[in-house]
């Protein structure tokens, strides 16, 4: 028998392996630098371009844009109206899309994906045909403002039409499926058997939801929540058809300074300052979850 040769290593293999290592954070880098850069090109680059136009007056470097939103009311009213329609728009959808999903997750019938399908099948009509669809309904003569009549609830000539009431149905109605699809997914990964558990330990189907489901969902609630209301407080379409001139709000003003008035530089300054107060929200929404987090990971 012929004993085995030990095998020797090539030359220069130990260099190989010893500066492999170092080549392992690069791959990260290079796999995230693609989506990086479209990020910065598309996203970044804009709003720091926006940014640097809401300190041009004239050809120099100012303030006086933001000097004259914090100094006017008008703005400060509209700002105000803005968050108070991303707050109650917000609201409505939660209040109705919870149940609806919930319904949705936990049915074990085979129409489940049927009605999920059903339920969020405006999101493939656009914004503006279903604006336009409420315009016809809010009108005077239009079959809501009719029923409202009808019903005692506001004395003729009524019409839901260029009112904060009609803004706020029209886009609830727009951010429903959003709410659903979101709390949908969050309830389906919930397992079921947690509120069984609770329910064998005595506790009503109601309380088990309340103290066990809920609590599980707090996470997805909270992530709907910010993203209907970042685009409540953003949108265009539904209240400039279904608002009009009566019902102002951030993103019509905005409109009015770029497109009627072509003051570029305002506009900037009141695109900057909605985008710091969804950005600080989201920041809040960040902390609210890490000490929510914190608090469950205690023993």
């Amino acid at each position: 028998m012929t004993a085995a040769r030990p095998v020797l290593d090539a030359p220069g293999t130990d260099g190989a392996a010893a500066s492999s290592p170092r080549l392992i954070p690069y791959v990260p880098v290079l796999l995230f630098a693609p989506c990086f850069i479209i990020y910065a090109v598309l996203f970044i680059w804009p709003q720091l371009s926006l940014l640097a136009t809401s300190f041009v007056d004239g050809n120099q470097w100012s303030v006086a844009h933001y000097q004259r939103f914090l100094g006017d009311g008008y703005y400060w009213e509209l700002l105000g109206r803005t968050l108070f329609l991303g707050v109650i728009t917000t609201v409505i959808t939660l209040v109705l899309g919870l149940p609806v999903a919930y319904l949705l997750a936990r049915m074990q019938s085979r129409w489940a994906g049927f009605l999920l399908v059903v339920t969020t099948f405006p999101l493939l009509v656009s914004a503006v045909v279903r604006s336009f669809g409420w315009m016809v309904l809010f009108f005077r003569d239009g079959l809501v403002s009719k029923l409202v009549v009808a019903l005692g609830l506001a004395s003729p000539p009524f019409q839901l039409m260029y009112t904060m009431s009609g803004v706020v149905i029209a886009l609830a109605q727009v951010l429903l499926p959003l709410m659903v699809l979101t709390l949908y997914g969050v309830f389906r990964s919930i397992d079921r058997d947690l509120e069984l558990a609770a329910m064998s330990l005595g506790a009503r189907p109601s309380l088990a939801l309340w103290l066990v489901t809920l609590r599980l969902a707090r996470g997805g609630i909270l992530a709907g929540s910010l993203l209907v209301f970042s685009l409540a407080i953003s949108t265009f379409a539904t209240p400039s058809l279904v608002g009009g001139a009566r019902a102002h709000v951030m993103s019509t003003a905005i409109y009015e300074q770029t497109i009627e008035l072509l003051n570029w530089p305002f506009a900037a300054a009141l695109s900057s300052i909605l985008l710091v107060f969804v950005l600080v929200l989201a920041l809040v929404y960040g902390r609210v979850l890490e000490g929510r987090g914190q608090t469950e990971a205690r023993p």
